[in-house]
C-alpha cells in the first residue's frame, strides 16, 4: 500500500510539472505573441523605399567652377554602387558585417551572443547588428536602446532583404551613415577627409573612414590620430582574416600615416552674394528642395575678384571713420545696437573674425576701453572723439560698438560707417562682384539690393542721354546761373545751387556733365521736359516712382546701387540694356537642368547716341570730378555723385567692359563729416576694384560706331578749331558738328557717312559689326529685384 502511494505521487509530481511547463510554454508562446501584435501593428511600410530620396548637399560654384558656398541639413552626396570601389565595400562589410551577403537581414549568431550579454547584464549593451538592421535603424526606427525596438528592427531587417538586392541596400547603407565632421555617406566622408572622391580612395583610406560608424567623434583623425590609427588597424585585420587583402597589403597600411586633407582648405563663402543666391533657391524650389535636393548651382562670381572687393571696401571704411571721426549715434540707432547686444551668443570661447557688439565704457586718451559678456579690451581710435564723449555722458552704462576678435586677446575697431560694390559684366548683365556691406558678420542686410539712397549726381547722365537724342551736342550751350524754379513738392521757390556757391554763365553741355554743375543741369531739364526723361530712366532700369519734380536731376529720388548699375553698364555696352543676373543654371545631382539663364537684352539708346554719351562720361575722368581715376591710365568713364548734407557719397562707372558701382554712407541718413563727396569716399574703392580687374589684362578702349566722328573743337569759341586757334577732339554724330570756324569761317561740310566710298576694313577694331538685341523672356528672372 504505501509503495503504491510513493507511486501516485511520484505520478502526480509528474504530471503537475507537465501540466507547469506546458502552460509556461503556453502563456510564454501567447506573450511573445501578444507582444509581436503589438510591436507589428505600427511597424513602417518597407516599401516607402521606393520613393526614398536622401538628403543630400546643394552645392554653389563660382563663375570659374570652384566651389563657393554649400546649403544642407545633412552634408551627403549620393553615389550609385557602382562608383564606390569594391575594397572601399569589402573595408565596411568586414568590420560591420561579415555576413552580409550571406545572412537574411539578420546574423542569428551574432544576436545569441549579444542576448546572452544583454541578459548577464540586465539590458542592452550589444546589438549584434548587421547593415540592414542598422540602415532600417537609421531610416525608419529611433535610436532608443530597448528589447522592442531591436525586435522591430529585425523584423524590417528580414523584409528588406527580401524586397532589395543586397547591392542596393549596401548603396543606401554606405550613402546613409554618419562619418563625422557633417558628412553622411563615403562620398562626402572621402572628400571631407582626403579632398577626393569616394572612386579615389585607396585601401588604407577606405580602412579609415570604415572604422568611423561605430564612434566617429571618439576615432575623429582630426583630433584623436591615435584612436583613429587604432580602428583603422582594426578594420585592416578584418579585412585581412576574410581574405580582402593580402598580409602585405596589411602590413603597408599599417605602416603608413594617415594623410588627412587640411582643414582650413574648404574656402566656404558666407557672404551678401550667397545669401542672395540662398533667397532666390528658396523662392524657386522651396527650403526643402534646395536643403536636402543636392541642386548644383552654377553662378556668375568672379569669386577672387569678390574677396578683393571685400578687401577694398573694408579698407576704405575703415580710413574713412578714422577720417570723419566717431559718428554721432541717434537714439534710435543706440536703442537698436543694445537689442542686438543683448541678443548675441558670445559663448565660452571667442571665435577668431567674428564680429561682435561691445559696450565702450571709458575713453584714457585716443584708447576705447570696452567689455561685452565677461570680455574686455582695449581699442585704438585715431580719428576725432568728441561725439563719443558725449554720448558716453548721455550714455553712462556704456555705447554699443562693433569689434572684430583677431585672435591672442586682440580686438579690432568695426566702422558704423557702411557701403557696398555691384560690378556687372556690362555686355550680358552678368553679376561678378556683389558686396552688400563691410562684413556678413556685422550686418547681413544686403546694400546693392534692399537699400534705396538719393544717387545725387549720378543721375544726371540719364537727362544728359535725352538731350542727346534731342539733338543737342557736347558744345550747346546751358545756362549756369541761379535760375528759379517752382518747387511742386514744397510749393515754394527753389534756386538750385553748385558746389561752393559758384556759377559759371554759359557753359557746353559737356563741361556742365564732366564738372557736375547743378544749376546748368537743372536748366538742362526744364527745357527737355519731364515726359521724356522719365520714361527713359526706367527703360534703363530705375524701378522707383520718379515724381515731375526738378531736383530729379539732382539725384533727389533713391535707387538701389543694382538699378544704378544697370544704368550704367547699358551705356558701357554701346546702348544695349541687359538685365542682371547671377544664376547661370540649376541642375540634379543626375545633370538634368531645372533651370537655365536666358539673357534678356535690349537696345535703349542707338549706338551714335550713346557713343557721345560715353565721350561725355570718359570726360568726367579726364577733366571732371573723377579725374584721379585717371592716374590708372585705362580707358574708363563714370559720374560721382553726391547728396545734399553729404549723406550719401557715390561713384558709378564702366570700362569696355565691366560696369561697376560704389555707394558709401551711414545706414541711417546723417552727414559724413569732413565733405566726404563721391570723388573722396566711393571713387578710391571703384578705382582700385578696375586696377585689379586689369592688373593683368590688357583695357581695351571703348569701340566707335559708324556715323560718329572727332572733331577739333576751339575751347573759347565752342567752333571749330584751325591753325589759328588749336583745339581739342570733341565726338560729334556726323552732321551736327559746327559748321563755322573759330575765325567765322564757313567749313566745308562733311558729307554724310553714306555718301563716303568707305574701304572694307576696321577703324582700330572700333566699329562694331554685328549688334544683336535679345528677344525678351517672360518669367520669374526679375527675381534679385524682388528683395526688398
Amino acid at each position: 500500500m504505501k509503495e503504491i502511494d510513493k507511486e501516485e505521487i511520484k505520478e502526480r509530481t509528474f504530471s503537475f510539472l507537465r501540466i507547469g511547463i506546458l502552460s509556461f510554454i503556453l502563456f510564454s508562446l501567447i506573450g511573445i505573441l501578444v507582444f509581436l501584435v503589438i510591436n507589428l501593428r505600427n511597424l513602417p511600410d518597407i516599401r516607402n523605399l521606393e520613393n526614398w530620396k536622401p538628403s543630400q548637399v546643394t552645392k554653389v560654384y563660382a563663375k570659374d567652377g570652384s566651389l563657393l558656398t554649400e546649403f544642407y541639413i545633412q552634408k551627403r552626396q549620393y553615389v550609385t554602387i557602382d562608383k564606390i570601389p569594391e575594397h572601399v565595400r569589402n573595408a565596411f562589410i568586414a568590420i560591420e558585417d561579415r555576413t552580409f551577403y550571406h545572412n537574411i537581414g539578420i546574423d542569428v549568431l551574432g544576436i545569441m551572443r549579444a542576448f546572452g550579454q544583454n541578459l548577464i547584464s540586465g539590458h542592452i549593451v550589444a546589438g549584434g547588428s548587421t547593415i540592414s538592421q542598422q540602415l532600417i535603424k537609421n531610416l525608419f526606427l529611433t535610436p532608443e536602446r530597448s528589447f522592442s525596438r531591436k525586435v522591430k528592427e529585425m523584423i524590417l531587417a528580414i523584409k528588406l532583404n527580401r524586397m532589395y538586392p543586397k547591392d542596393k541596400i549596401l548603396e543606401m547603407y554606405l550613402n546613409q551613415i554618419y562619418l563625422g565632421h557633417g558628412s553622411y555617406g563615403v562620398e562626402s566622408a572621402s572628400q571631407t577627409y582626403f579632398g577626393k572622391h569616394v572612386w579615389e580612395l585607396d585601401v588604407c583610406e577606405a580602412a579609415v573612414l570604415a572604422g568611423l560608424p561605430k564612434a566617429p567623434s571618439r576615432y575623429d583623425p582630426y583630433y584623436n590620430m591615435e584612436g583613429a590609427l587604432e580602428r583603422r588597424n582594426a578594420v585592416l585585420k578584418s579585412m585581412l582574416e576574410e581574405g580582402y587583402i593580402t598580409l602585405e597589403e596589411a602590413n603597408q597600411c599599417m605602416e603608413t600615416p594617415i594623410t588627412l586633407k587640411d582643414e582650413e582648405k574648404d574656402e566656404i563663402f558666407k557672404d551678401h552674394f550667397t545669401e542672395l543666391v540662398r533667397l532666390w533657391l528658396i523662392k524657386k524650389f522651396g527650403a526643402d528642395a534646395v536643403y536636402k535636393g543636392g541642386y548644383k548651382v552654377y553662378t556668375t562670381l568672379d569669386k577672387n575678384l569678390q574677396k578683393n572687393a571685400y578687401a577694398i571696401l573694408r579698407d576704405k571704411l575703415d580710413s574713412l571713420q578714422q577720417y570723419v571721426g566717431f559718428p554721432e549715434l541717434t537714439e534710435d540707432e543706440i536703442n537698436n545696437l543694445l537689442t542686438q547686444y543683448e541678443k548675441q551668443k558670445v559663448g565660452k570661447k571667442l571665435k577668431e573674425g567674428n564680429i561682435y557688439i561691445a559696450l565702450i565704457k571709458d575713453l584714457k586718451g585716443k584708447n576705447i576701453k570696452f567689455k561685452f559678456d565677461h570680455y574686455e579690451g582695449t581699442l585704438k581710435f585715431k580719428g576725432d572723439l568728441k561725439e563719443l564723449k558725449k554720448m558716453l555722458e548721455k550714455y553712462p552704462e556704456g555705447v554699443p560698438v562693433f569689434v572684430r576678435y583677431l585672435g591672442n586677446d586682440k580686438f579690432k575697431f568695426i566702422p558704423y560707417i557702411e557701403g557696398s560694390v555691384i560690378a556687372l559684366d556690362s555686355h550680358t548683365g552678368a553679376i561678378r562682384v556683389l558686396v552688400g556691406g563691410y562684413d556678413f558678420k556685422k550686418n547681413e542686410f544686403n546694400r546693392v539690393v534692399q537699400t534705396k539712397r538719393q544717387p545725387g549726381s549720378a543721375f544726371k547722365p540719364i537727362v544728359y542721354t535725352q538731350a542727346i537724342l534731342d539733338r543737342y551736342t557736347q558744345v550747346s550751350i546751358l545756362k549756369d546761373e541761379p535760375l528759379s524754379f517752382w518747387d511742386t513738392d514744397k510749393n515754394e521757390e527753389w534756386i538750385p545751387q553748385n558746389y561752393y556757391n559758384k556759377y559759371f554763365g554759359d557753359v557746353t553741355l559737356r563741361y556742365a556733365l564732366t564738372h557736375s554743375l547743378n544749376a546748368a543741369s537743372v536748366y538742362l531739364l526744364s527745357q527737355i521736359g519731364f515726359d521724356k526723361v522719365i520714361p527713359l530712366a526706367h527703360k534703363l532700369g530705375i524701378k522707383e516712382h520718379i515724381p515731375k519734380v526738378y531736383s530729379m536731376v539732382l539725384g533727389s529720388i533713391s535707387v538701389s546701387p543694382l538699378e544704378l548699375a544697370t544704368v550704367y553698364s547699358t551705356f558701357g555696352n554701346e546702348g544695349i540694356k541687359c538685365e542682371p543676373y547671377f544664376i547661370e543654371k540649376v541642375e540634379n545631382y543626375a545633370g538634368y537642368i531645372y533651370y537655365e539663364h536666358k539673357q534678356k537684352c535690349e537696345e535703349i539708346i542707338p549706338p551714335k547716341e550713346n557713343a557721345i554719351m560715353v565721350d561725355m562720361l570718359k570726360g568726367v575722368i579726364k577733366e571732371g570730378t573723377g579725374k584721379k581715376a585717371a592716374s590708372l591710365g585705362i580707358p574708363l568713364a563714370g559720374k560721382t555723385g553726391t547728396t545734399d548734407e553729404f549723406t550719401d557719397a557715390w561713384f558709378a562707372g564702366f570700362s569696355r567692359d565691366i560696369t561697376a558701382v560704389v555707394w558709401v554712407g551711414y545706414d541711417t541718413k546723417k552727414p559724413m563729416k569732413h565733405r566726404v563727396t563721391g570723388a573722396k569716399g566711393a571713387l578710391p574703392v571703384w578705382m582700385n576694384l578696375m586696377a585689379t580687374i586689369y592688373a593683368d589684362k590688357e583695357a581695351l578702349d571703348f569701340p566707335l560706331p559708324e556715323g560718329v566722328m572727332y572733331v577739333p573743337i576751339d575751347p573759347e569759341t565752342h567752333l571749330l578749331a584751325n591753325e589759328h586757334c588749336p583745339g581739342k577732339e570733341i565726338l560729334f554724330i556726323m552732321g551736327t558738328e559746327p559748321d563755322i570756324d573759330c575765325e567765322g569761317n564757313v567749313a566745308v561740310p562733311i558729307p554724310p557717312l553714306d555718301e563716303v566710298d568707305i574701304p572694307d576694313i576696321s577703324m582700330d577694331n572700333n566699329i562694331k559689326s554685328n549688334r544683336k538685341t535679345e528677344e525678351k523672356e517672360e518669367g520669374k528672372d526679375n527675381f534679385i529685384f524682388d528683395l526688398n
